[in-house]
């Protein structure tokens, strides 16, 4: 079998490999964020400033949970990219049918958990407060949970199209699952009159859209996937390596997620008006990290692919350019970010302290936006290229120093809510310093999945 992917990027032109993957990447993260933008806007002008504040705490608890199925997607799309760039398919098939397995039966035990435990979540983690926030919140997020399973195939079989350079295919799952949203977002809350319920009712229905076409898609589109009598296998191998690659990912992600509970858990206690514009401004640094995400998925699948390969000397190139091109991105978001600010918030339906806090956390990042944009890149490769635990560690030192950071300010100075946002980046400029740390000294050029002789 010579060929089962879209784009084999170990021969070519790096920029353009790496570019051409990413675009439909950054366009599908688009669509997902402006269909959660759409969440916000519809609750905020049809229901009400305290449902867009449950909304926007619920969100944060349950990318907790979603980071299970991103990390351990993601080891699965490491896995899964370099048996495809060393053409060894039987390997391939093996991994496939292990990791659809794994993610699904971790995607149930979530789901239940989160419908079970909504109510202790979001009052003795999230610190929401009794009252009508933490009636809707629960409200929100116990409907929600019930798609987490949906989610986690979604993932895996994200992971799995991307391993083998197709990037295109979620654009087109995404849009499926946006427009699915954004009409039955106008339908339940505005028409029926849900609430809170209406919207995450849509959200569910448009991720079961999204996981069944993807399905369909990855069985029809590529004969590999297509398993006979008992070819869909669980193999043990492949399991351990899948959660070898998958675990610091999963703890990578859980990082960012606890760090945002604490987060948010700060925010909570500024009341009302800074948990609704903490949402708006949450929602808009969404938009920043579209593109300069995108292009760090391109980046790993890229090295991924050309490790198992053998081939360094197209990884080192690849990332020079991707820095460029990275950097470019960021400074013409900086600048439009910084303008936008205070229309873009408005459209939430946000109102004096809510706006005024809204639009002075999105100008701040601005100013600092590209030492992520750099970061994250550049984490990229190392992920792709099996070094996993670095970047990890990477994550737990950045969030850990925000966190610190946002509570030290609160409590010693008279910062109030601006601290919480202040603190960001500090914390990134030690990820960056960390991650160009071990790219020139090398240490990641030994973690892939297939050795060469």
């Amino acid at each position: 079998m010579a060929s089962v992917g879209k784009r084999d990027m170990t021969a070519g032109a790096e920029w353009k490999h790496i570019l051409l993957f990413s675009l439909p990447i950054m366009a599908g993260n688009l669509l997902q964020q402006l269909y959660n933008t759409v969440d916000g806007i519809v609750v905020g002008n049809f229901v009400s400033q305290n449902a867009l504040a449950a909304a926007g705490t619920s969100g944060t608890l349950a990318f907790l949970f979603l980071a299970f199925s991103i990390g351990f997607g993601n080891g699965a799309g490491i896995m899964i990219a370099q048996f495809f760039g060393a053409k060894q398919f039987d390997e391939l098939k093996n991994a496939v049918s292990t990791a659809l397995i794994l993610l699904v039966g971790l995607g149930a035990v979530v789901s239940v958990f989160g419908c079970a435990c909504a109510r202790f979540l979001l009052h003795g983690l999230m610190n929401v407060a009794e009252g009508e926030v933490l009636d809707l919140a629960v409200r929100y997020f116990s409907i929600y949970a019930l798609g987490f399973i949906l989610q986690f195939l979604y993932n895996a079989v994200a992971a799995i199209l991307r391993a083998v350079g197709d990037s295109q295919a979620t654009l087109y799952f995404l849009l499926v699952s946006s427009f699915l949203n954004i009409g039955l977002d106008l339908l339940f809350v505005i028409v029926f009159g849900w609430g809170v319920a209406g919207a995450a009712v849509a959200t569910v229905l448009s991720q079961l859209g999204s996981a069944a076409v993807s399905v369909v898609y990855m069985f029809k589109k590529y004969a590999i996937f297509r398993f006979g009598k008992g070819e869909f296998v669980f193999r043990g191998d492949k399991c351990r390596l899948c959660l070898r690659l998958g675990v610091p990912n999963t703890i990578q992600q859980s990082i960012v997620s606890f760090g945002n509970i604490f987060i948010q858990r700060l925010v909570n206690s500024f009341g009302e008006a800074a948990m609704a514009a903490f949402t708006v401004g949450v929602r808009m640094e969404g938009y920043l990290f579209v593109p300069t995400v995108g292009l760090s998925i391109g980046v790993s699948t890229f090295t991924a692919q050309n490790i198992g390969a053998g081939r360094l000397d197209r990884v080192k190139r690849g990332i020079r350019a991707a820095t460029v091109i990275t950097l470019v991105i960021a400074f013409t978001l900086e600048i439009l970010s910084y303008v936008f600010a205070r229309p873009i918030s408005g459209l939430f339906g946000v109102q004096g302290d809510a706006m005024s806090l809204s639009v002075s956390y999105v100008r701040f990042l601005s100013f600092f936006f590209w030492m992520f944009a750099v970061y994250i890149v550049f984490s990229g490769l190392l992920q792709g290229a099996g070094d996993v635990f670095f970047a990890m560690l990477g994550s737990l030192i950045s969030l850990g120093i925000r966190v610190l950071c946002s509570y030290a300010l609160v409590g010693m100075t008279d910062m109030g809510f601006a601290a919480i946002w202040s603190a960001m980046p500090v914390g990134w400029v030690f990820c960056l310093g960390m991650v160009l740390v071990r790219y020139f000294t090398g240490g990641w050029k030994e973690k892939g999945v297939v050795k060469h002789g």
